[in-house]
């Protein structure tokens, strides 16, 4: 088994110690925390655990480090984790700028370490089902992916709605186009309260493929849609429903006239198809695919290429919410 260190017991943080101890490719030796509330809340749900206050203290009696901290302290974990040989699994986003992932990732190289970074519905059975229907043709050309992802809080005070929510949006782009890196980027935001932007539109295009992300922590409404149109069929994701997906064989078809040159273009309204996927726990197959690169020492789907093009964009989306101010 892999012996790991988990540093942070926060909201998400508990969530993976609980997948962790579920795990049977995982020993979770440390449990790593400074908050005094948080270390008794980590000592009362997991008694097997011992919480510490200090990583650098156990780093040498573990293999890998999960790092489940705010975004502002993850950075120097990480450094100081790879530095030591340790395999690093991260939460998203990877770092705070590109200049800052491009670090992370040369160390990672330097000292031939996986680096996984926890973009969490790339490893969502729906979505890899998905993945399947474009690499085959089913949907035809991508034509635009609209995506809602909006809630009534949590409200975070060291990222916006954007780093937090949109980061996982576009990494399933990212995983489904087989990369993605848009020529046109544009985005609004406003600060309903705080001083992070709660709500953000975050509009790209990638030669004809459209895609559009709305993100938001003041929602009344929980909502986790994505919507992917192509030449051929549609597709809707509805992640809160009890059938997710639903495919479409709706579109436009092109008339040709009887005149060379003259065509219409008619509406095509076809069957829907609701496919059995089972059900299989994301965060699950994330932490699991992160012990099989660990085992096989290979780069994870989430890993360093995928990682510096979605941080990218979230720097590119960044820079222009700046100058909005």
């Amino acid at each position: 088994m892999i012996r790991i260190m988990q540093i942070g017991y926060g909201y998400w943080g508990n969530n993976v110690a609980k997948k962790l101890i579920l795990s049977s490719k995982f020993e979770l030796e440390y449990l790593v925390e400074t908050d005094l509330k948080k270390c008794e809340m980590a000592r009362t749900t997991m008694p097997n655990v011992p919480v510490i206050n200090d990583y650098l203290e156990k780093l040498d009696e573990v293999d890998a480090v999960a790092i489940c901290t705010q975004t502002e302290y993850s950075f120097q974990i990480a450094m100081d984790a790879m530095t030591a040989g340790k395999d690093v699994f991260i939460e998203k986003p990877l770092a705070k700028n590109v200049a800052l992932a491009e670090q992370l990732v040369k160390l990672a190289k330097e000292k031939n370490v996986i680096l996984h970074c926890d973009h969490l519905m790339i490893y969502n059975p729906v979505v890899r089902y998905i993945k399947k229907m474009i690499d085959n043709g089913e949907l035809g050309d991508v034509i635009y992916i609209d995506i809602s992802r909006i809630n009534l809080g949590p409200i975070r005070k060291d990222i916006n709605a954007m780093l937090d929510l949109a980061v996982h949006d576009i990494a399933v782009i990212d995983y489904l186009l087989g990369g993605f890196e848009p020529e046109y980027l544009d985005i609004v935001g406003t600060k309903f309260c705080g001083k992070q932007e709660n709500i953000t539109y975050l509009t790209m295009k990638s030669g004809e493929k459209l895609v559009n992300i709305n993100s938001s922590w003041i929602s009344p409404v929980k909502v986790r849609t994505t919507t992917i149109g192509g030449t051929k069929k549609m597709v809707v994701f509805d992640d809160l429903a009890i059938n997710k997906l639903k495919i479409y064989d709706s579109g436009i078809d092109v008339i040709q006239g009887e005149i060379y040159g003259d065509y219409e273009f008619k509406t095509r309204v076809g069957d829907v198809f609701m496919p059995h996927i089972s059900f299989e726990d994301s965060l699950l197959n994330s932490l699991e695919h992160f012990a099989d690169c660990i085992v096989k020492r290979k780069e994870s789907m989430s890993g360093p290429e995928q990682c510096i093009r979605v941080m990218k964009i979230l720097e590119w989306a960044q820079n222009i919410l700046k100058s909005q101010k």
